[in-house]
C-alpha cells in the first residue's frame, strides 16, 4: 500500500481517522469484543456527530450504537450493521482471535457499505496478509512505543 499521510501520537490518530471519514454519515466498527471495543469508542469521539456502531466479531445481529454521553462514548441500543464506512479493527487479525482474512472477506460480502477502512497497530494487517486479501480503501497503521519507569 502507498503511504498517504504520517500520523504522530494519539491526536494524530484521531485527526487522521476524522479526515478519512469526513464525508461519510454512518460508520460501523468491526472488532474483537473487549480488546477492540475501547478503540472503536476512542476513534468515534472526534466523529461523534455521525451515526456510529460496533459489531463484536462476526456477529452482525449484535451490532450496537455508539453514542456520546457525559461519560464519553458508550455502547447503546441495537442497530443495523449497514454503513457508509466499515472499519475493521486490527484485533480481528490477531492470531488468538482466530479470524482468517477469507472469513472476514466473506462476512463483509453480507454487508452493505461504500468504503472499507482498516485500523491496526504494529502492522498486524500486513503481517497477517489482510492487506492483500481485503479490498481496503485505506489502512491506518499505528506504531506505539513506550516505556515504564520507576
Amino acid at each position: 500500500m502507498e503511504k498517504i499521510q504520517d500520523i504522530k501520537g494519539l491526536g494524530g490518530m484521531l485527526n487522521g481517522f476524522r479526515d478519512l471519514v469526513k464525508d461519510d454519515k454512518k460508520i460501523v466498527f468491526i472488532g474483537s469484543p473487549g480488546f477492540c471495543t475501547p478503540f472503536a469508542l476512542f476513534l468515534g469521539y472526534p466523529v461523534r456527530e455521525k451515526e456510529l456502531a460496533f459489531l463484536p466479531g462476526l456477529n452482525m445481529d449484535k451490532a450496537r450504537k455508539i453514542i456520546a454521553t457525559e461519560y464519553g462514548m458508550e455502547l447503546a441500543d441495537a442497530t443495523a450493521a449497514d454503513a457508509d464506512v466499515v472499519v475493521v479493527l486490527g484485533g480481528m487479525a490477531m492470531p488468538k482471535i482466530g479470524v482468517k482474512p477469507e472469513e472476514m472477506r466473506e462476512f463483509l460480502g453480507k454487508m452493505k457499505y461504500k468504503k472499507l477502512i482498516g485500523v491496526c497497530f504494529m502492522s498486524i494487517f500486513e503481517k497477517a496478509g489482510w492487506c492483500q486479501a481485503l479490498p481496503f480503501n485505506s489502512v491506518m497503521n499505528v506504531i506505539i512505543e513506550g516505556e515504564i519507569s520507576r
